[in-house]
């Protein structure tokens, strides 16, 4: 009687272990990614409409341009 050589497959259990971790993983990734994302978003929006991205406050900044005054006129 000839033996059976044992299955090189995985276990039943050892699958859904590695699936899960390949999930976890997965969803860390486009986690991390998505607040990479953000962080850039905002800055890039911030610098498009006139603003400075200020990193140590993490946030933008605007500079009021206060408009021009011509010198007094003087009356006689």
């Amino acid at each position: 009687m000839a033996r059976r050589r044992p299955s090189h497959s995985s276990s039943p259990a050892r699958r859904i272990l590695l699936r899960g971790i390949a999930v976890a993983l997965l969803v860390a990734i486009a986690l991390y990614g998505y607040t990479f994302y953000r962080g850039w978003q905002l800055r890039d929006s911030c610098t498009g409409n006139g603003g400075e991205w200020n990193a140590e406050l993490e946030q933008c900044t605007f500079r009021l341009a206060l408009p021009e005054q011509s010198p007094p006129e003087s009356t006689p």
